[in-house]
């Protein structure tokens, strides 16, 4: 739940800040970062539970890193209005990489990566 709620706060404030500094990542309306971001969330959270454990950390984050490339990349040019190049893309899913490093340090080193036996 911890990273769920870390992420929900993180990717927003990274594709709304992206949309205004970053002049490769265009959006229409503000409701399209943030329908991005609330993607990027739940497809990132489903990930944690299904790969995430001690020992492969670096392998989860290159896979996040992987998933928000295509997903930023692919998902963005769907919006109307919307246009994000494959360089600005590619910098925030950098960004987004980086966060995701963190959190995923923070949940195994708390044990919330464990599998639960079952």
């Amino acid at each position: 739940m911890s990273s769920f709620l870390m992420k929900i706060v993180i990717l927003p404030v990274l594709l709304v800040t992206a949309m205004y500094v970053l002049e490769n990542v265009t959006y229409g309306a503000i409701w399209q970062p943030i329908v991005l971001a609330i993607l990027l969330t739940g497809i990132g959270v489903a990930m944690e539970y299904m790969f995430l454990e001690r020992g492969n950390l670096n392998s989860s984050v290159f896979l996040d890193f992987v998933t928000s490339l295509l997903i930023i990349w692919g998902a963005s040019n769907f919006f109307t209005g919307a246009e994000v190049t494959f360089a600005g893309a590619l910098i925030l899913s950098l960004l987004i990489t980086g966060c995701e490093y963190f959190i995923h340090r923070y949940l195994i080193a708390s044990k919330k990566a464990e599998k639960s036996p079952a």
